[in-house]
Parts: C-alpha cells; structure tokens; sequence
C-alpha cells in the first residue's frame, strides 16, 4: 500500500532531496575548513559544535486544508528553509556564501517542481533575510519559503490504519538514526 501523503512525508522527502543536492557542495566552516552543507529537520542539533555550519534547517511553518467540490481534500504547507553560513573572513563574504547557497537551492527546487511524485511546489519561491525576531539561530542569514500543494486520502489516516505514530520504519530514504537526531520520534 502507498503511503499517504503527509506534512511528516512532505517534511521528510524535502529534507531528503535536499540533503542529496547539497552533497559534496563544500563551504567554509568556523575552523577554517570546508564543510559540505549540512540539513536538519526543525532545528540545529542542541550539542553544536563548528561543525554545524553551513547548514540549512527545513521547517513546517504553516498550512491550510480546502474541500473540493469532487470530494478531494486539498492541502498546502509552507515549508521554511532556514540557511546558515559562517565565514572566519569577513561578513561580506558570508553574505556572498548564503548568496550561493540560496542560488544552488532555488534553482534545484525551481527545478524539481514535482517532489516524489505528490507534492507540488505552488508559485512564487521567495526568499528572504530574516528580522531579528525570525531569526532562528545566530549564523541564520537567510530563509527560502516553499509551499507545496497535495492530496489527502479518502479517509482519515488512522481510519485507514496508517497512522504515521505507529510507523516505525522512516517515510523516506532516512535512517531511524538521522530522524532521532532531528527530533522526529
């Protein structure tokens, strides 16, 4: 049976796609090293070190559910991008960093359109720096937000007996190691 189209699953394939298209995309890091661009799910990891940077933090921030007249059940969430670069130079250069990094993710998400075969990216893809009270950490230089559009199923999940609490096995290609580090479970 097909899983069910969720906000976890949406969160999950995102964090996912995400996590592939940065991979072997290196930044600096505080150490002066260079780091490919970590993902985290809602939030850094609490024990943070230098290694944390860069990083994108991928967020549910909001959502709205519509009936149709043909009996479908319309979802939209937006999703938060949160991108955090560091530079030991200087903060100009972190802004041509964050500046890179916001072009390597729109672009792969503009691409993309269509995340695992049910969540639609609905238009505009903005951008943004944050205020000072959205930031969500000290190196938050800037956040992309993604809305996407999807359809549940006839019946209620735990009517159909797919309740994601029950499910122990992750919804996309995670491991249960790199859920419990976000705080899924």
């Amino acid at each position: 049976m097909a899983q069910a189209s969720t906000s976890r699953l949406l969160l999950c394939e995102l964090a996912d796609f995400i996590r592939q298209g940065v991979a072997g995309y290196p930044f600096p890091d505080p150490s002066g090293g260079m780091l490919d661009c970590r993902v985290y799910l809602h939030g850094a990891p609490e024990d943070q070190d230098d290694n944390v940077y860069p990083f994108v933090i991928i967020r549910w921030l909001e959502g709205d559910v519509e009936s149709m007249d043909d009996g479908q059940t319309i979802l939209r969430d937006t999703v938060g991008l949160v991108l955090g670069v560091h530079s030991p130079h200087s903060q100009a250069e972190a802004g041509l960093l964050c500046a890179e990094l916001l072009d390597c993710l729109r672009r792969m998400i503009w691409k993309k359109r269509l995340l695992a075969q049910r969540f639609e990216l609905v238009e505009p893809l903005r951008a943004s720096i944050p205020g000072i009270k959205q930031e969500v950490h000290r190196f938050h230089m800037a956040t992309i937000e993604t809305v996407w559009n999807y359809v549940w199923p006839p019946k209620a999940l735990e009517e159909a007996g797919m309740s994601q609490m029950k499910t122990i096995a992750p919804a996309s290609s995670y491991s249960r190691e790199i859920l419990e580090q976000n705080s899924i479970y």
